[in-house]
C-alpha cells in the first residue's frame, strides 16, 4: 500500500486538466474538518492529503487515475453518502455513529469491481469502514467478502471482523466492516491497513478476486475510562466482576469477568452462560452487543460489550447480572449448541444489583 505513493510521485499532473465538479458547502466542511486533524502525518501523506486539498478546491476529474487501478482521492460522492447512516436504520446500537465518524472517499479499481472506502470510526477498541461496491456482475442480496487487515503494521492484532453487505442498486452495493483489536488493546490512535481480495454471490458462489488496498490513520472518539471498585456481585457460586467501563460518545463498553463455580450446576446444565441487564438511574434501558470474549476454560471468562449512546444526564448505571441454565441440543459431532426456538428448559438466576456512579 505505502509503494502506491511512490506511483503517485511519477505521474506528472497538470492542474489545467481538471475540471469543475460541484462540490455542497456540507461536503467541503466535513473535508475541512478531515484535514485539520490529519495535520501530524507523513511526508506521503501530507502528499497524498495535498491532493485532496487540490481535488476539493478544483473539483478533480479523476477517472484517468481511477482506470490505473490504485487507491486515490474519489472524484464525486456515491450515491450513498453515509454506509454507516444507511446501515444504523436496521441496527439500533450503531444509530447516531455517522456524527462522528471521518470522511475517507479513497477509491480502489480491480477486475472490474470499484470499491470507494467514504468513512471510517475509531472507538479505541473498534475500528468501523463504510463502503460503496460498483461491480459489473451480480453478486447476490448479500455478497461475501474475504479481509485481511494490519494495525500499526501488525498483523493478528485483531479479534475478529464483522461484515454487513447489502445491495442497494443493480451490481451497486454498500458494506460496513468492523474490526476489533484483541481484548487487551486500547489504542488512542491507529494506522490500519484494510485489504480486500475477494468478493463472492452467498448463493451462485461466483466469486471476483482481485486486490483493494487501503490504509486509513484514525484518530479515537474522546473516551473516558473508569476502573471499577464495585466487588463482585455472587449467588450460588457464580459471579460477575466488572473491571471497566469506557465512555465514548457514541456508546459505553463494559469490560467484566464471570466466574462459575457451582459443580452441580455444571454438572447438571448444558449450557450457562452470563449476561447484564444495564438501566440508569433515570430508567432508560441499553441493548448490548457482545465485543468479545476470552477465558481458560477453568471457571473465568472475561467479556466485552458495547451497549447504545449513554443518555446524557444519566448519573449512575444499574447492572443486573444474570445467569442462564440452558439445555443444549446435541448433533452428530457432539458439539452442543441452543436453539432460541426450540422449547428445551431454561432457567435463570438473578444476581444483586452492581451500581456505578459515571464520571463528569
Amino acid at each position: 500500500m505505502k509503494n502506491l505513493f511512490k506511483h503517485f510521485n511519477d505521474i506528472d499532473i497538470d492542474v489545467n486538466e481538471f475540471e469543475e465538479a460541484d462540490v455542497t458547502e456540507f461536503e467541503k466542511a466535513q473535508f475541512k474538518r478531515d484535514l485539520k486533524r490529519q495535520v501530524s502525518k507523513t511526508k506521503n501523506r501530507k502528499w497524498m492529503k495535498g491532493v485532496a486539498a487540490v481535488c476539493l478546491s478544483l473539483g478533480i476529474g479523476t477517472a484517468s487515475l481511477i482506470g490505473l487501478s490504485y487507491t486515490t482521492f474519489a472524484h464525486d460522492i456515491p450515491i450513498v453518502n453515509s454506509i454507516i447512516k444507511l446501515f444504523s436504520t436496521k441496527d439500533k446500537i450503531i444509530s447516531g455513529y455517522e456524527e462522528f465518524a471521518d470522511q475517507q472517499h479513497l477509491v480502489a479499481e480491480s477486475n472490474g469491481t470499484t470499491i470507494t472506502v467514504n468513512e471510517s470510526l475509531f472507538d479505541s477498541k473498534k475500528f468501523l469502514v463504510g463502503y460503496y461496491i460498483e461491480t459489473d456482475r451480480d453478486l447476490g442480496e448479500h455478497p461475501e467478502i474475504e479481509t485481511t487487515f494490519k494495525v500499526d503494521g501488525r498483523e493478528h492484532a485483531l479479534f475478529h471482523t464483522e461484515h454487513i453487505i447489502e445491495k442497494v442498486g443493480p451490481n451497486k452495493y454498500a458494506g460496513l466492516t468492523t474490526a476489533i483489536l484483541n481484548l487487551s488493546n486500547q489504542l488512542e490512535q491507529a494506522n490500519f491497513e484494510f485489504h480486500i481480495s475477494s468478493l463472492s454471490n452467498r448463493d451462485t458462489k461466483e466469486m471476483v478476486q482481485g486486490s483493494w488496498d487501503f490504509e486509513i490513520d484514525a484518530k479515537a472518539t474522546e473516551n473516558k475510562v473508569q476502573i471499577v471498585e464495585a466487588p463482585a456481585s455472587k449467588k450460588a457460586d457464580l459471579g460477575i466482576k466488572i473491571n471497566e467501563v469506557i465512555y465514548t460518545p457514541i456508546s459505553f463498553i463494559v469490560n467484566y469477568t464471570e466466574t462459575q463455580k457451582n459443580e452441580m450446576l455444571k454438572e447438571k446444565w448444558d449450557v450457562i452462560s452470563s449476561d447484564l441487564n444495564v438501566k440508569d438511574n433515570l430508567g432508560n434501558t441499553y441493548t448490548s452487543r457482545l465485543t468479545g470474549g476470552t477465558g481458560n476454560g477453568q471457571g473465568f471468562m472475561e467479556y466485552v460489550f458495547t451497549y447504545e449512546k449513554l443518555h446524557p444526564d444519566a448519573k449512575t448505571l444499574i447492572f443486573t447480572p444474570i445467569f442462564k441454565l440452558m439445555e443444549a441440543e446435541i448433533d452428530e459431532n457432539g458439539v452442543k449448541w441452543v436453539n432460541p426456538d426450540s422449547d428445551l428448559k431454561m432457567e435463570i438466576i438473578e444476581l444483586s444489583d452492581i451500581i456505578i456512579k459515571i464520571p463528569k
